[in-house]
């Protein structure tokens, strides 16, 4: 690893560390738990690589952290959907169909398109699986929007944070597929920084106090 990318992997430790200490210290890790488990992960993986480069610093160690990360990723967006709708049960039938298509359709492409998976092709899951938390996240805003769902405003950070990255993430992957491992350091150090803005805008989004409307806290008054 190059310094630039031990110093960024160092922030993003810091970084993740102070995300997870706000989520538990304002006490919004229970609104989802995957995203807590994802965070973990990451942590897990950017210290294994960084402290230990020589063993984890590889394209076979990427790939299987990056499955795991996928899983986790997919597990945010579906909790997300459970978790925003589950309150709503109109909306939650509507939204179900909605959802179960999308999940159906990412499926059929990723299995319908992409090689089986093998330790040696599994990196190339790795767009579908972006592609379609990105969906979604986004089928999953628009039936926010549709329906005027109220959502808390972490779970809303979660969304507005993840998609964005994912879309870089695709293509850091489209320029690794092209030139191959040998440009990892500079693509990966393209995703690292996208990665740290992200979860800088997490941290800050886990600490922020919770806003309480004019109306509200006027009513509250005695």
């Amino acid at each position: 690893m190059t310094e630039l990318q031990l110093f960024v992997a160092h922030a993003v430790k810091l970084a993740l560390a102070a995300l997870l200490v706000g989520l538990f210290r304002r006490g919004r890790a229970g609104l989802c738990w995957s995203f807590v488990a994802y965070a973990l992960a990451i942590l897990v993986g950017n210290c294994l690589v960084s402290f230990w480069p020589s063993r984890f610093y590889n394209a076979s160690f990427w790939v299987l952290k990056q499955a795991a990360y996928d899983i986790l990723k997919m597990a945010i967006a579906v909790e997300l959907s459970w978790r925003v709708f589950a309150r709503f049960p109109g909306a939650m039938s509507r939204a179900r169909l909605v959802l179960l298509a999308v999940l159906a359709a990412s499926t059929f492409g990723l299995a319908a398109f992409i090689p089986s998976s093998s330790y040696l092709t599994l990196w190339e899951w790795q767009p579908g699986v972006a592609t379609a938390a990105v969906w979604l996240l986004t089928a999953t805003a628009l039936l926010v929007v549709w329906y005027q769902i109220p959502l808390h405003p972490w779970q809303r950070a979660i969304m507005l944070g993840l998609a964005p990255y994912l879309l870089v993430f695709m293509i850091v992957l489209d320029l690794l597929a092209r030139r191959g491992w040998r440009i990892q350091a500079e693509v990966g150090i393209i995703d690292s920084l996208a990665y740290l803005a992200l979860v800088v805008f997490w941290a800050q989004a886990a600490w922020r106090p919770l806003e309480i409307a004019p109306d509200r806290a006027a009513g509250s008054t005695p």
